[in-house]
């Protein structure tokens, strides 16, 4: 059987990271400032986020550092084909690597729900075969 690359906290990590990253262009684009930040959108930031979750779903394990070196790469690659500024994906990639911490919080949370849900049913099986061995003897 082949081992599969990425497992499930790969991929709970990388569906994680794109909850958050679609919280925060929610939030960056409809808050407070939000109109500020829709004048200065550029197309450019979407395509960048696009491969940046591309990478998080290629990688097996994502740490913090992990996270921070794909984002730097990601970065590197714009700037290098020059057609944004390196001040403006600096200052975006900078966005991004703040957000670690909420991707970390959001994938968390449905682990434990699901732990839970499965974890419940089993019990009641147990307790039930339990009762009927009990009742037999």
């Amino acid at each position: 059987m082949k081992k599969q690359k990425g497992g499930v906290v790969g991929k709970i990590v990388a569906l994680g990271a794109s909850v958050a990253a679609l919280g925060a262009a929610t939030y960056y684009f409809f808050g407070p400032e939000g109109k500020k930040h829709q004048k200065n959108f550029k197309g450019w930031m979407i395509k960048m986020k696009a491969d940046i979750i591309e990478k998080i779903e290629s990688a097996e394990d994502v740490t913090e550092a992990i996270y921070h070196k794909i984002i730097d790469e990601v970065a590197d690659a714009y700037v290098k084909a020059g057609k944004v500024s390196k001040e403006d994906v600096i200052l975006y990639a900078d966005i991004l690597k703040k957000q670690w911490k909420q991707i970390v919080k959001s994938t968390k949370k449905p682990v434990k729900r699901a732990v839970k849900t499965v974890k419940a049913p089993v019990e009641r099986a147990v307790k039930k075969i339990a009762k009927k061995v009990t009742k037999k003897k």
